[in-house]
């Protein structure tokens, strides 16, 4: 009798340690899989975007002589986009970390088109890359087909493959708000997002993803740019004028409308703006425009040059801090360069991130009675 109570223990005990690891495997992140012409010599790391240019590693693998691996994923970097890179070469593929287990096979000559399958996110992120893969090869025949198409012709039907791409985005956001990929996709471009498209788009996510990192992000973007829209009382700021000395600020320039500009001289684009700058401010300056051009450079010398080359005549400010690391520009929620605000006499925006033709109807409509 005591023998087969020590039997039906140790069952009990085998089959407990089975149902155990059964669990264990279905709430680990296994990736494996296998890169055809890949050597023994090459070695796999999975790379997590910390910020805009740093990573953190969460985790490696070696292959074996026919190009295999696997690796688990840490359960702390579940629902995030991971991607994998390789020793030997420059191209890489990006994965879903969730719980199960997720299949890869891929060429080392075309990483990008591996194949991800096994889980469900990773399934959904597999279907949207090969449906962007698709349109890139569109566009590429395009290019080729269309070199006799007029230009305006040609631009529609670009904007046309665009709006698909888009459309298929939209639509992965409007039917699957608790997806990863939804959410990472909504993120994507979160640096020309108006505060009021981002506020819509964290409405559809809320509550399920209200404390993960992607919507922290947004969350973050849109409270910045909200407090510097149409509207709302333009940040005060000091810096420095040209001399490196002599102190500026916004606050004294109340009782005019402002034109603030955001541009660095090592910036192409904000060089090429100037010059219109340059024509808008000599048009309006006498009806009681001001600018200020404030630089995201940190060199006082270079900063100094590019003035006096581009002729700019008006208000000079930085705080000699390059690009993002500059506070007023952190102040500004600025992302990219050229960026212009228009500031009326009280000191409120009623014009926020306007260029090109859109800046000169705006001037127009606003000083041209």
């Amino acid at each position: 009798m005591k023998i087969n109570k020590i039997k039906l223990m140790v069952s009990t005990i085998g089959l407990s340690l089975l149902q155990l690891q059964s669990f264990a495997a279905k709430n680990d992140c296994v990736v494996k899989g296998k890169i055809v012409g890949i050597d023994e010599k090459t070695t796999l790391v999975v790379l997590k975007r910390t910020g805009e240019f740093t990573v953190d590693t969460v985790a490696s693998a070696k292959f074996n002589a026919n190009g295999e691996f696997k690796f688990t994923v840490p359960a702390k970097e579940f629902n995030e986009l991971l991607d994998v890179r390789l020793s030997t070469i420059r191209s890489s593929f990006s994965f879903i970390a969730e719980p199960g287990i997720i299949e890869v096979l891929a060429d080392k000559n075309t990483m990008y088109t591996a194949e991800i399958k096994g889980t469900k996110e990773n399934v959904r992120w597999n279907l949207y890359k090969n449906y962007v893969i698709s349109l890139s090869q569109e566009r590429n025949k395009l290019s080729v087909e269309a070199k006799d198409m007029p230009k305006e012709e040609k631009k529609v039907q670009y904007a046309a493959i665009d709006k698909r791409q888009k459309h298929y985005v939209d639509s992965l956001i409007q039917n699957y708000p608790n997806s990863i990929v939804s959410l990472y996709l909504a993120k994507v471009p979160l640096p020309m997002l108006k505060h009021d498209e981002i506020e819509s788009l964290l409405t559809r996510f809320q509550p399920y993803f209200a404390k993960h990192r992607y919507y922290q992000e947004m969350k973050e973007r849109f409270d910045i740019l909200r407090k510097i829209s149409v509207g709302m009382m333009a940040p005060d700021f000091k810096a420095v004028r040209e001399d490196g000395k002599t102190e500026i600020t916004l606050s004294q320039f109340k009782g005019k409308y402002v034109l603030l500009d955001f541009w660095a001289s090592w910036c192409v684009p904000c060089r090429a703006e100037n010059k219109h700058t340059k024509e808008l401010y000599e048009k309006y300056h006498p009806l009681g425009l001001e600018a200020i051009s404030f630089s995201l450079d940190d060199n006082l010398k270079t900063w100094q040059e590019a003035i006096k080359k581009d002729g700019l005549v008006w208000n000079n400010a930085s705080d000699l801090k390059v690009g993002k690391l500059s506070p007023v520009a952190k102040l500004y929620g600025i992302d990219g360069i050229p960026a212009i605000w228009i500031i009326d006499p009280s000191g409120k925006v009623i014009g926020d991130n306007i260029r090109g033709e859109e800046l000169k109807k705006f001037l127009a409509d606003l000083f041209v009675k």
